[in-house]
């Protein structure tokens, strides 16, 4: 198991590497892109540890994006905190709120529906409070005004510095989720997902199980949070504390493979950038219409590949090999 995982951590970094040569690369515009895309691959990474792996609908991760979002650069530019100090005060509010979410639905037994139910209105909620709080930027947003780095004599703008961070974040989630699946915790979420009572009468302890996945699954989304205010600069809470922006992610995952390792990856890599080329090609000639294609391509993916993007490789190419949760 060790050497197995030292050679995925091993390819992983040269992966990593590659990619950010690559995207170092690229003009300016797609450069952007392409590092947003780090961004929601982490993100959906993370989601998926709650929604595939552990088979929860959760609709409120959008309140842990926030968190990561908005506290750091609440607490550096009201308070003069250091920006990585707000990074791991968000991190660990956003655990205990998870754990307290977990505790409240899966300690009453409340059930998939309710739990979906709950995520969304503490989503929802999130939001409420975030608009109507003046330390958190109230309706009108943060602005931060991030400065370039000066390593080793070696000046890095803004916009590498985004690129570094956007690929660590994509890269911890991946080595997360992999660790994930092949811990004892992983086995335990993929049995509750199958049949909650059979796991629980052979000894699985469902609040425990559930609860981790979900404190790993906050923690993870508030990192992408304060990740994606960085590259942003501006942060916008009705952007990175909605609803809409968890569902997108929901889209993403179950379109390149829920419970998957590389489900998120392949949903993410391959529709954002479609989707946010689309829109900059179509958004001033046809305003509206990058949306109806966007639309109109995820209801034939979905319908054409019910199990996703991997699932429909896994049964076409068989030397392209993935974990299925």
């Amino acid at each position: 198991m060790s050497k197995e995982i030292s050679s995925a951590a091993t390819s992983g970094l040269v992966a990593v590497l590659a990619v950010g040569v690559i995207v170092s690369a690229m003009p300016e515009y797609y450069s952007g892109i392409a590092t947003k895309t780090l961004i929601f691959i982490g993100l959906a990474m993370a989601w998926n540890i709650v929604g595939g792996i552990g088979g929860q609908l959760s609709l409120g991760h959008s309140v842990f994006i926030g968190l990561g979002a908005l506290l750091p650069a609440a607490m550096l530019l009201k308070l003069s905190v250091p920006l990585w100090v707000g990074i791991v005060c968000a991190a660990i509010i956003s655990s205990l709120l998870g754990a307290g979410l977990s505790w409240l639905t899966f300690r009453f037994r409340l059930g998939h529906l309710y739990f979906a139910l709950v995520t969304l209105a503490v989503g929802e909620l999130g939001r409420i409070i975030v608009i109507g709080t003046e330390f958190l930027g109230g309706a009108s947003g943060l602005l931060v005004q991030y400065k370039p780095w000066s390593i080793l004599g070696i000046q890095l703008s803004v916009a590498t510095q985004s690129l570094i961070f956007a690929l660590a974040f994509a890269a911890l989630s991946i080595a997360v989720t992999y660790c994930l699946l092949q811990s004892k915790l992983g086995f335990r979420l993929r049995a509750l997902k199958g049949n909650e009572d059979a796991a629980q009468a052979i000894g699985i302890d469902l609040l425990r199980s559930k609860t981790a996945a979900m404190v790993i699954s906050a923690v993870l989304s508030s990192l992408g949070g304060s990740v994606f205010a960085q590259y942003n600069g501006f942060v916008d809470p009705e952007v990175v504390a909605s609803p809409i922006l968890i569902i997108s992610i929901i889209l993403f995952t179950a379109i390149g493979g829920i419970g998957t390792i590389w489900g998120p990856v392949l949903g993410v890599a391959i529709l954002f950038p479609f989707g946010e080329i689309l829109r900059g090609l179509l958004a001033n000639s046809l305003p509206g219409l990058h949306l109806v294609i966007f639309g109109v391509t995820l209801v034939a993916v979905i319908r054409l590949m019910p199990n996703g993007l991997v699932g429909w490789l896994r049964r076409h190419l068989q030397f392209f090999r993935v974990q299925q949760a």
